[in-house]
């Protein structure tokens, strides 16, 4: 649960990291490498997963592995209700503060818990992958998103309609200490081979487009043999396994004896980089080789990038190496081409720039500093989209890098405003409640208010001329406003029934606050839902209205359920184009501007009141959005307006969406 403005930047954290299976793979070795990194700066990383066979190196490194009954990427029925019961019982008991989660199960589980407990929730995308409908039904409980390249990052943004204030650009990290120029002798004998022989290893995932590749650098290395000597040794494993192992055995028969070498997954492919002349590899593979100094050509799921030099480092990042996108389709002639090419021209000072460029903006205290870094922020809630932006060619000649700059420094160079200067910023906001015969709810509403983490606030209740005991409830709250620090309070009964658009209108004309904020007599909200709505608008000053998102319930608010209504950033417009209400009118906050410019509620379309004014707002060029973090909790019973005029929203809704095509 965000704790506001004042979130110490430093301050450990309790983070549960859900990774659905613990195979061999770049995903699996990102999570490690970032959660030893965050553990040895003082956080409790708790890693969530259905086991596999990197658990002994994530048990090793001396982190906390949790077992839990992971079987698909979709869990349902049973399955999923005994991994909601274990997350939710994690979750209490070692206080976990934030989920990050890697592959979408856990992000299922992950998201349905933020629902339930108001956990935060990052979600890394590692490829694109995924399957677009269930990840898009889920991306939206995500307090922030994080790509691990810029295809990834710009796939997200097209196919689940992610704004780029919502998505960063962080890449796997790698552990320049480990992965780090060294001899490898054993593998090679190994291999039954001579040291003298020339290497190709391909380290990769033998499945999807990468299979293609594989096949092409087997014919390419059959061809090759004769004249250079060369072998080609297949690091990995993956559902097209038996078809690469017959295809070896085929072309090894050929030759009558082995040069086609298939090692299966190495938890630690580092000696197999350091053995090659070479690496055909793509994403986190290009990286660890170019770290050890090995020559490296990029080919991957989507495609064929090439031999890797320092003058198109920068445009490989861009394609993720050809794992993300691609510059041309691989073939076995391009690769047999590259391949004698770098036999015959490898240049050693070439490799240490590569090296170097590799530590300057993949070194993995930079991005365990980043991520850690969009943590607190999250926290915060102030969160600051970033990317990483890679140079053609370090300008330093030593071989290692500068160090990445702190946290402090990034903060000062950024463009929104500092933590400090919104607390010492802290305007008047206006709490607008209209009420008519709501005194058996009213207590609640009002506590809610006035249990508030925000000041200064000024409540005002509209009594529209209610029969009941109305003026007894209030009473009771303003004497309390009077030994409540940095709170005033005001009721005004109307002479008259006047209707809810009045009686709203009526708290807009006697509210003072620079915002002004929504809430229904017969709901409650979450005490943070002003901080974060306030923080929110300070941070965004292109955007005037926010509400949150909303969960229902009847008469124990304990027991709440999640609504459907809530759209996000451009969705929002979209909607209410549609003739769709997607605003939660009870838990709007916004600019003192917009009632100054749009007036109060309409009173020709009763029972529609909310949804026409946020639509006008929409057509007077104002911006909304919608926090994602359920901070308005919605009472269903039998009086409300919602249900008396439902029959007029579905009118209204038909002929928009019936009017669209005219």
């Amino acid at each position: 649960m965000s704790e506001g403005p004042n979130t110490v930047q430093n301050e450990p954290l309790n983070i549960l990291m859900l990774v659905d299976s613990l195979g061999i793979g770049g995903t699996e070795t990102h999570v490690l490498a970032i959660a030893k990194v965050l553990q040895k700066k003082g956080h409790n990383v708790i890693i969530g997963t259905g086991g596999g066979p990197m658990a002994s190196r994530y048990k090793d490194a001396g982190l906390e592995v949790f077992l839990m009954p992971f079987q698909s990427d979709n869990p349902l029925y049973t399955n999923y209700t005994a991994l909601l019961d274990q997350t939710r019982k994690l979750v209490r008991e070692r206080q976990i503060q934030l989920i990050h989660a890697h592959q979408i199960a856990g992000l299922k589980v992950a998201a349905q818990i933020w629902q339930e407990l108001l956990v935060p929730l990052v979600f890394t995308i590692h490829g694109m992958f995924y399957p677009r409908r269930r990840l898009q039904s889920l991306i939206d409980s995500c307090a922030h998103v994080i790509a691990v390249s810029p295809p990834a990052a710009a796939w997200a943004k097209k196919q689940l309609g992610l704004p780029a204030s919502q998505i960063s650009v962080i890449p796997n990290g790698i552990d320049i200490s480990h992965f780090k120029p060294g001899t490898a002798s054993s593998f090679k004998n190994e291999l039954g081979m001579d040291e003298k022989q020339p290497l190709i290893t391909l380290c990769s995932r033998i499945a999807w487009g990468k299979t293609r590749v594989i096949e092409d650098a087997i014919y390419a290395v059959e061809e090759l043999h004769q004249a250079e000597g060369v072998h080609l040794a297949i690091v990995g494993s993956g559902p097209d396994s038996p078809f690469v192992h017959a295809l070896a055995n085929m072309v090894n028969q050929r030759q009558g004896y082995d040069i086609i070498h298939l090692t299966g997954a190495m938890l630690d492919p580092v000696d197999a980089y350091r053995a090659a002349d070479i690496v055909i590899g793509t994403a986190r593979v290009a990286l660890e080789a170019m770290s050890t100094c090995t020559p490296v050509i990029a080919a991957g799921n989507s495609g064929y990038f090439g031999p890797v030099t320092p003058s198109n480092f920068s445009r490989g990042w861009e394609v993720y190496f050809g794992d993300h996108d691609f510059l041309t389709l691989p073939s076995k002639s391009q690769l047999q081409h590259d391949i004698t090419a770098m036999l015959h021209g490898r240049i050693r000072a070439e490799q240490d720039v590569l090296r170097r460029l590799v530590a300057a903006h993949f070194r993995i205290e930079t991005v365990a500093g980043a991520v850690e870094e969009l943590y607190h922020q999250v926290m915060a809630g102030e969160i600051r989209p970033r990317v990483t932006n890679v140079k053609a060619v370090p300008t330093l000649p030593q071989a290692t890098p500068s160090p990445a700059p702190s946290p402090e420094a990034k903060k000062e160079a950024a463009p929104a405003t500092p933590p400090a200067q919104i607390e010492a910023s802290s305007p008047l906001v206006s709490v607008v409640i209209p009420t008519y015969n709501r005194a058996n709810l009213l207590n609640e509403c009002l506590k809610s208010v006035f249990e508030q983490t925000y000041r200064p606030l000024e409540v005002i209740v509209i009594d529209d001329h209610s029969t009941d005991d109305t003026e007894t409830v209030v009473a009771s709250w303003a004497k309390k406003a009077e030994e409540t620090d940095g709170l005033t309070f005001h009721y005004h009964r109307l002479h008259r029934n006047l209707g809810f658009a009045k009686a709203v209108t009526m708290g807009y004309l006697f509210a003072q606050g620079a915002f002004i904020a929504n809430h229904d007599s017969d709901d409650i909200s979450h005490p943070d839902r002003i901080t974060q709505q306030v923080q929110f608008l300070q941070l965004n000053p292109d955007h005037s209205l926010v509400g949150t998102n909303y969960e229902v319930f009847s008469d124990d608010v304990t027991q709440r359920k999640k609504a459907f209504l809530v759209r996000y950033d451009k969705n929002i417009i979209s909607s209410y184009r549609a003739g769709h209400h997607c605003v939660c009118f009870g838990s709007l906050l916004m600019r003192r501007e917009v009632i100054e410019r749009l007036g109060g509620l309409t009173t020709f379309l009763q029972g529609a009141e909310d949804y026409e004014f946020v639509s006008r707002a929409i057509v007077q060029g104002f911006n909304v959005q919608n926090l994602r973090t359920p901070l308005y909790y919605y009472r269903e019973h039998g009086t409300q307006r919602s249900k008396e005029f439902y029959g007029v929203r579905s009118a209204l809704t038909s002929q928009a969406v019936e009017g669209e095509g005219a």
